[in-house]
């Protein structure tokens, strides 16, 4: 399999990472291309791939290719992509608010189109990532999906509708973390202690909490029952959240997103 990458921003170098790292014939089936050079050649250097200074070159050479461009460029790749487009090649989008749709109709092709969504954590290879399969989209072309996003983390395969809950989710899912955590850390600076403290405390549980929920099998209501234990400290905190409906906050946080998701979406 011969993979083309547009894009070699932060997303499209940590799928490249994973991808070329089992062996040098792996890096050597993989060519990527962007508009900024100095991206692409940090990518030729790291991971020995092969480049391109034009989209025609990687539609040539891939038979999956992936689009890992801002959704405000994306015509210009449709664009120089549809006239080297061919039966049998299988296009991967990763460009927020994108629908297959729209790709499938810009293109005027009936080229196999697939809908990824993955997350930052694709960086460390701890991804979730969803995909979707457009119109013209085969079995094969949906495994050839799962097999490069595996490589970045999980999978799951979902109905393109709900792409833009899981945007909500996952997608923007991290910065609700990091938020909740940046705020632990100036809690417990304003509690006396000191910055390092502080942050490795929080890093630490937060890192703690979620491999101790991804492996142990029990949900997280039933782990925070077993922390908060009856006139604990814990069970004090939980007061003051469900006084100020930290859940409903958090559930509509996320349906907002949900909607300027769609918002943006082009269909």
């Amino acid at each position: 399999m011969k993979i083309g990458l547009i894009g070699c921003g932060n997303m499209g170098e940590a799928i490249v990472s994973r991808l070329a790292g089992s062996t040098p014939a792996s890096a050597q089936s993989i060519i990527a291309t962007d508009v900024d050079k100095a991206k692409m050649n940090k990518v030729r250097s790291r991971y020995n791939v092969r480049v391109a200074s034009y989209i025609r070159q990687v539609v040539r050479f891939a038979d999956a290719i992936i689009i890992a461009v801002k959704p405000k460029d994306i015509d210009a790749v449709l664009e120089a992509m549809g006239p080297y487009l061919s039966s049998g090649k299988t296009i991967i989008s990763i460009a927020a608010g994108i629908t297959t749709g729209y790709i499938e109709k810009r293109i005027g092709k009936n080229v196999a189109v697939i809908r990824a969504m993955p997350n930052m954590p694709a960086v460390i290879g701890e991804a979730v990532s969803s995909i979707s399969a457009g119109k013209y989209a085969a079995k094969r072309d949906v495994n050839i999906a799962k097999g490069i996003f595996s490589s970045i983390g999980d999978v799951v395969e979902l109905n393109e509708k709900l792409v833009d809950s899981v945007t909500a989710v996952s997608g923007s899912g991290p910065a609700y973390f990091f938020y909740l955590t940046e705020c632990l850390v100036e809690a417990a600076k304003e509690l006396g202690l000191a910055d390092r403290i502080a942050k490795q405390l929080a890093f630490k549980t937060a890192l703690g909490s979620a491999k101790l929920l991804s492996s142990c099998g029990e949900g997280p209501a039933v782990l925070r029952a077993r922390v908060a234990s009856k006139g604990g400290t814990t069970e004090a905190a939980f007061r003051v959240l469900e006084k100020a409906n930290f859940k409903g906050i958090v559930k509509r946080a996320v349906k907002r997103a949900r909607k300027r998701s769609r918002e943006l979406s082009k269909a």
